[in-house]
């Protein structure tokens, strides 16, 4: 079955309760550096200096950035997530 939208929680949310919500998600015991990404509002808001999505660039997108890097510090998850 083919989609012409994406929709945040049938397309986006699993994506990111899989591979972001241990270190990024609604436990505040668990999260990491501050960061909520179980929130659609949080995920897509304007931070100043950088957003972590913007929806049809993903050139500008922090979050695009940091899951396609190749350098070990940067890329999200961390290379020794194990999941």
């Amino acid at each position: 079955m083919a989609y012409d939208t994406v929709v945040f929680n049938r397309d986006i949310r699993p994506i990111l309760s899989n591979h972001c919500y241990a270190c990024h998600g609604p436990d505040a015991e668990q999260r990491e550096a501050d960061l909520r990404l179980d929130e659609k509002d949080n995920v897509f808001r304007d931070r100043g200096d950088y957003r972590l999505i913007v929806p049809n660039q993903p050139e500008n997108s922090a979050l695009h950035a940091r899951i396609s890097s190749s350098d070990p510090g940067e890329v999200m998850p961390p290379t020794d997530f194990d999941k």
